[in-house]
């Protein structure tokens, strides 16, 4: 009987052991057979991109002096949209992290997001020549490659007060042939401290080191009390918060007669998705006195659904901003192609708009701070913004680690660069932990008494 036992849970144990094998095996990144009969090879003019299809399958790989490793496979649809489906290996992470992102709509040579933002791509024989062109734990070959990544393509070093290149000269000589993973782990975030910089972070599996210094008060206050605060919200919502997109756009309406849109997050990349969950929110508020748009928790996501949001609220085509990414050295650019929202089709008509941010609002978030600053009849309210615009460009290590980056400077429509700054409110107005635990929403609070007086 025990003998009998025992092979039912050796069984129970195998099959197990194999389906998380057969799982992982799923979710890892591996290289698609690219049709060699159609292969067409194309680099990118500026990034670090080389993009391998037969207009089927996808390979995109990070390009750098002296190295040439695939970090994503993917797919082409039939109008040319890309869609980056997995990481190069790390099945956790393509489980955890990562989603089948839209890298963008490529045709003779250019690739176009969904801001009409376009990459240009000139076609080439052969992939590059490299000195690493495979995977490896060669601590010396990861450290190279890391320095290199950044050297090529960072844009922000004219904000910062060091030298990358005496950087090189400081940390090479730390590391050799002997150095452990974790030791060249440590050595990696020490050199990325010196940026400060939350868009860059280096991922080891699913755990991940960021450049970024420590928050402010102001940010722990809202990061410790996210769940409390928007409790507290839905004490000023006649009939509770409605829900779209998982939770990334709640909204309702007050008693006053105002309505309420709470933009959590922007990270979702589907178009029609974002798209007709904007039209049945605006188609709620239709006739609407006056809104408040809360962006105080939102800090990631895509540019493109920001702007989307605020093309639901401009009556006319306003400049937003617009981006630029280096031409050669760290301070040489190319010139900066505009950014618009334009009026939809769908909007809510309403000359009273009252927005709140905080010191939490970043990334996407201050994409949709810039563009609802720039519509008519808007007052921002709060907290200046974290100064963390641009898009972070994706790259792999020898050592199969992820490396994300700022690759883009973003101007605004006033001509001036908020990186590292952040968008000044109209009006500052602060929340206490005080004012949270006794259930108010100060910031809330006045954007009403704003919408009121108007």
């Amino acid at each position: 009987m025990k003998r009998r036992i025992g092979i039912v849970v050796m069984s129970m144990i195998s099959l197990c052991i194999a389906g998380v094998f057969i799982f992982q095996q799923i979710n890892k990144g591996t290289r698609p057979n690219i049709n060699v009969s159609k292969r067409e090879i194309w680099k990118s003019e500026v990034y670090d991109y080389i993009i391998e299809t037969d207009r089927e399958h996808v390979i995109i790989y990070n390009h750098t002096k002296d190295s040439l490793l695939p970090f994503a496979y993917g797919r082409m649809e039939k109008d040319g949209t890309i869609y980056a489906d997995k990481l190069h290996g790390n099945p956790l992470l393509n489980i955890i992290l990562w989603k089948s992102m839209p890298f963008g709509k490529f045709q003779n040579g250019a690739l176009k997001d969904d801001m009409g933002y376009v990459k240009h791509f000139s076609k080439i024989e052969e992939l590059p020549r490299v000195k690493n062109n495979s995977f490896t734990k060669n601590p010396v070959q990861n450290f190279e490659v890391f320095w290199q990544i950044f050297d090529e393509n960072y844009s922000l070093f004219g904000l910062t007060n060091f030298d990358w290149k005496q950087i090189y000269d400081e940390y090479k000589s730390k590391v050799t042939q002997n150095t452990s993973q974790d030791e060249l782990r440590q050595i990696f975030k020490e050199m990325i401290l010196k940026l400060d910089d939350r868009h860059i972070q280096v991922i080891t599996g699913i755990s991940s080191i960021s450049s970024k210094v420590e928050n402010n008060q102001r940010q722990k206050l809202y990061l410790d009390n996210h769940e409390e605060m928007q409790k507290n919200i839905r004490g000023y919502i006649t009939g509770g918060l409605k829900s779209k997109l998982n939770g990334r756009i709640q909204y309702g309406k007050m008693e006053e007669g105002f309505g309420y849109i709470l933009l959590n997050s922007f990270d979702l990349f589907d178009k029609k998705e974002i798209d007709r969950a904007l039209d049945e929110v605006v188609e709620e508020f239709e006739g609407n006195s006056g809104m408040i748009i809360d962006l105080r928790f939102n800090r990631k996501g895509s540019d493109a659904f920001a702007l989307a949001t605020a093309s639901r609220f401009t009556n006319e085509k306003k400049l937003v901003f617009s981006k630029r990414v280096r031409s050669g050295s760290y301070y040489e650019f190319f010139e900066a192609p505009p950014i618009y929202i334009e009026p939809d089709v769908s909007r809510i008509r309403t000359n009273k708009i009252v927005v709140m941010t905080s010191q939490v609002t970043a990334g996407a978030g201050e994409i949709a701070r810039m563009a609802f600053g720039e519509i008519e009849h808007v007052t921002v309210i709060g907290e200046r913004t974290n100064g963390t615009h641009s898009d972070m460009l994706i790259n792999i290590l020898p050592n199969e680690w992820i490396v994300t980056l700022s690759a883009e400077q973003y101007i605004a429509a006033d001509g001036n660069m908020y990186e590292k700054i952040g968008f000044k409110p109209d009006e500052e107005v602060l929340i206490s932990e005080e004012d949270i635990k006794e259930g108010k929403d100060t910031v809330l609070e006045e954007a009403i008494e704003i919408l009121k007086q108007r």
